[in-house]
């Protein structure tokens, strides 16, 4: 029973009208071409111009026009005016608007309806229906055509509103530029503030504006136009604040003589007018983020009243400069009165909903310094250590000599009197027979001068004895000292003398270097940083690489004033002794042993060595 048609031989052009419309249009009331031709709206052109189409259209009986606004398509106007059904007229148009060409539903004797979309641009900008009685195809494929013709009117009408509201938005977007140059131009509040409400009440012909913001819960005057300096108690302050704190409070824009319809209070802005003269009143509020931070309020006289245009410029304005306003006056406040406002807002986040956040951090926070000044333990200097045997005995060879024998090498354990090394004995052995060969043949002669009876004889015989039997003695010490015996038992620390049989040794060359295994001492290198903290009879703790799960207690023993440069750092040897050993101990191993100094708060144990590096850096920096 539906159908859609569209019209094959129409044209968009609107210049273009055939002989047949040509008849119809001569007799048309030259009152509604005169609407049509002097139209102030695209209501009034609407209206005029679906009035002629529907009396030019055969069998019309109905007529609706709706365009797109805020994105939906709204009637603007009917024929008739009254009594016209608009539902059928309303689902027809919404046909064509979709399909994006005309169409025709119904005819064939029946009610039908018509309906064609007004493109501007490819795009649907508006849709005429009109509803007709009793017609045929031939007849609804008429009317399209008309309404195709007809159409241009329309269309120049929605094109001509398009340009027009394009030209005021550009104003618009040129007056918002300008303010906002004015403001940023100027460095300082004050001045910035002044200039302003200079500019807008030039830019809107008004007598007065006045710019306003919170603070303390009221609105304080911050400049009035036209103005520098003004008197913050004297009557128009206050009734200009009281206006604004009125608009303030209802979070909305305020006129004043307000419209009928307008549900606002305004008592403080008809005082205002009532006292000064200035019978137009608009307010408008300064929203910033999420708070309302200030108002700005215009001034007019009676015969200027505020039209919608300048109404919604005012507010567009206030929109845009209310941010820069209340950032310049945030930033030319006393550094204390931030301070004094950001730790008001904090503690507001703080005890205030929400900001899970913030409140964790600060309890963290707070948490931290409380633990930190209960907080304590012991302090420590830590630092690499060695063990070191506390009696190092050298074995050092007595003669010039050929080395004979080496039964150990460093590393080894050896026992009280082991032989660790011997010389060769044979020139000595040679040397001895010598003599002792001399002390037979002296022992001869004493032997002959006492049957002689020679006393002189005997004498000399006797002395040259004791000198052989001396020399035999000093030979026989000289051999029991080739062989190199342990001292007690302990560790061979070095020496390794494998490779040097029959090798030749000097007098006081170092064979081996031996160390007790049940006595120690623990050097520990101490940064020159840390060593004040430092004092002999003080206790602590040592770990050796070799046993990291053993921990040896020690005590301080002395303080070698003499510093050692090792890899940048000066440092000073701590030497200490151990209050209990173990007989996995051997000299030479090394690991980090910790001094206990004394116990001490944990922030100050952490914070030493930045508090240390400051006071050198600030020492060094005065004077």
């Amino acid at each position: 029973m539906t159908e859609a048609a569209e019209a094959d031989d129409a044209t968009e052009d609107g210049g273009v009208i055939d002989t047949r419309a040509a008849g119809s249009l001569a007799v048309l009331e030259p009152t509604l071409w005169r609407r049509l031709t002097e139209a102030d709206s695209i209501e009034e052109l609407a209206s005029a111009w679906l009035t002629l189409q529907c009396r030019m259209v055969d069998g019309a009986e109905r007529g609706l026009v709706r365009v797109v606004r805020n994105g939906s398509l709204e009637p603007i106007c009917n024929w008739p005016e009254q009594g016209a059904t608009l539902e059928d007229l309303t689902r027809t148009g919404d046909l064509a608007v979709a399909e994006a060409r005309a169409v025709a539903r119904g005819g064939n004797g029946n009610p039908a309806t018509i309906a064609l979309p007004i493109m501007l641009d490819d795009s649907v900008a508006g849709v005429v229906a009109i509803g007709l009685a009793g017609a045929g195809k031939a007849d609804m494929r008429d009317a399209i055509r008309q309404l195709q013709w007809g159409a241009a009117w329309l269309r120049d009408g929605l094109r001509e509103q398009l340009v027009l509201a394009e030209g005021s938005q550009l104003n618009q977007s040129r007056t918002v530029i300008d303010f906002i140059a004015t403001v940023v131009e100027h460095e300082h509040f004050t001045t910035a503030v002044t200039a302003a409400a200079t500019d807008l009440a030039m830019r809107f012909d008004c007598a007065r504006v006045s710019i306003g913001f919170v603070r303390r819960g009221s609105t304080h005057i911050a400049a009035i136009s036209h103005t520098a300096q003004f008197g913050r108690q004297m009557k128009l302050v206050r009734l200009v604040g009281a206006a604004m704190d009125e608009a303030i409070d209802q979070r909305s824009l305020v006129l004043y003589p307000s419209p009928p319809e307008a549900p606002l209070a305004t008592l403080a802005h008809a005082e205002l007018a009532r006292e000064h003269g200035l019978s137009q009143a608009l307010t408008t509020p300064l929203f910033v983020v999420d708070r309302f931070v200030g108002a700005i309020t215009f001034e007019r006289t009676h015969d200027r009243p505020f039209d919608a245009p300048a109404i919604a410029l005012a507010d567009v304005v206030a929109t845009t400069i209310g941010p820069l306003l209340e950032e310049k006056r945030r930033n030319d406040r006393w550094l204390i009165v931030k301070a004094a406002e950001s730790a008001t807002a904090m503690l507001g986040r703080l005890v205030g909903p929400g900001h899970i956040a913030a409140k964790l951090i600060v309890a963290g926070i707070i948490a931290a310094i409380a633990f930190f000044a209960v907080a304590h333990d012991t302090y420590r200097v830590t630092a690499d250590a060695q063990l070191d045997g506390a009696v190092r005995r050298s074995i050092v060879s007595p003669y010039d000599g050929y080395l004979e024998s080496a039964a150990v090498r460093a590393g080894e354990i050896v026992k009280q009197g082991e032989v660790l090394a011997a010389l060769d004995s044979r020139d000595l052995v040679l040397e001895r027979l010598r003599w002792d060969t001399e002390r037979q043949q002296h022992q001869l002669e004493y032997d002959q001068a006492m049957a002689a009876r020679q006393p002189a004889a005997i004498n000399t015989a006797r002395s040259r004895i004791a000198q052989a039997e001396a020399q035999i003695k000093l030979i026989d010490e000289q051999i029991a000292r080739l062989q190199f015996t342990a001292p007690f038992d302990g560790l061979v620390i070095s020496g390794d003398l494998s490779q040097r049989i029959g090798g030749a040794v000097t007098r006081g060359e170092v064979l081996y270097e031996i160390a007790p295994l049940t006595n120690y001492r623990v050097v520990i290198q101490v940064d020159e940083h840390q060593v004040g903290d430092v004092a002999p009879g003080q206790t602590g703790q040592v770990v050796f690489s070799a046993l990291p799960d053993q921990t040896f207690p020690i005590v301080v023993d002395k303080i070698v004033p003499v510093a050692q440069a090792h890899d940048g750092r000066n440092l000073l040897r701590v030497e200490a002794h151990l209050t209990s050993t173990s007989d996995r101990l051997r000299p030479g191993m090394g690991g980090v042993g910790k001094i206990d100094i004394g116990d001490r708060r944990l922030i100050d144990i952490w914070s030493k060595p930045l508090v240390d590096w400051a006071s050198l850096t600030l020492w060094r920096g005065v004077g």
